[in-house]
């Protein structure tokens, strides 16, 4: 698992803000075509909560062996004061890859050619739509708040 993955589910884990951020999100749709998000989906399904013992082992309890000795890790590590913002840009992240990966996928499919016109119309249609979602998610980053 890659460290940035790591420190993501740390602060998920840890951190109050971060966690109910994600869950106010589309997680459900997205994390699922994210890498390494499996341990963090579960924690987002869960009603863990950190700070409270039995909430925690009750969690703990449901993984394997080798992701409850990771969960473990993660437990130790210290959690930066700023672990919402960090995980909101992060999330963005994620959403702007996925909506890429996505529209890589539809610019590639209608150039087939044994498409009907009713698919080629849709595929505009789509490709319209994750360009003016990825246009919007570049607009609303906080790097371009702060600039502004």
């Amino acid at each position: 698992m890659k460290h940035s993955c790591r420190n993501r589910n740390a602060k998920a884990l840890r951190d109050d803000e971060a966690r109910d951020f994600l869950r106010e999100q589309n997680w459900r749709e997205i994390l699922p075509q994210v890498p390494d998000t499996e341990i963090l989906v579960r924690v987002l399904e869960s009603d863990l909560r950190p700070s409270e013992a039995a909430s925690l082992n009750a969690f703990m309890a449901t993984l394997s062996p080798p992701d409850e000795a990771l969960v473990s890790s993660w437990l130790l590590q210290k959690v930066p004061p700023n672990a919402g913002t960090m995980v909101e840009k992060w999330w963005l992240g994620i959403r702007q890859a996925v909506l890429r990966r996505q529209l890589e996928v539809a610019q590639n499919r209608i150039k087939r050619p044994q498409l009907s016109t009713g698919d080629v119309v849709n595929l505009q249609k789509q490709i319209l739509d994750l360009q003016e979602q990825l246009h919007e998610l570049s607009e609303f980053s906080p790097a371009r708040v702060a600039d502004g």
